[in-house]
């Protein structure tokens, strides 16, 4: 093998591992907004939860705040995510169980989201629809 070769073969190898290492960032940096995003959504910071649901156009969602306050959230379960290769952009199955403080029912959403990577903000957002509670 000649050296120009032997350079192409280490720059190949290390381009690969500066990938794998972006991709893991990604990957970290998700599990950090889905776990804020559900504290958030736990502890009823509402206004925290709907500050992730942006589209790519800034607009967020219509919700009615006041509507809010009936609900407790027991649990978020984000449900085997599958991030694409670039790692900014993901498709999470989600599971939500509240509570309806005015009828003491339990209840459960279960529903898609589609998050994806702010590259402006360094931030994961999702482009989905707030839950509705119900």
């Amino acid at each position: 093998m000649n050296l120009r070769n032997i350079l192409l073969l280490f720059t190949l190898i290390a381009l690969t591992g500066c990938a794998g290492a972006n991709l893991k960032n990604q990957m970290d940096k998700l599990n950090t907004a889905l776990t804020q995003y559900g504290v958030a959504l736990r502890w009823g910071h509402y206004h925290q939860a709907i500050s992730y649901h942006m589209n790519r156009a800034g607009e967020q969602p219509l919700v009615d705040k006041t509507n809010l306050e009936h609900y407790n959230v027991t649990a978020f379960r984000p449900v085997d995510p599958v991030v694409n290769e670039e790692g900014t952009e993901a498709t999470i199955p989600i599971e939500i169980d509240y509570y309806d403080k005015e009828y003491g029912v339990l209840r459960n959403i279960k529903e898609t989201q589609y998050w994806w990577y702010n590259e402006e903000t360094k931030r994961w957002l999702t482009e989905s629809a707030f839950p509705a509670f119900k």
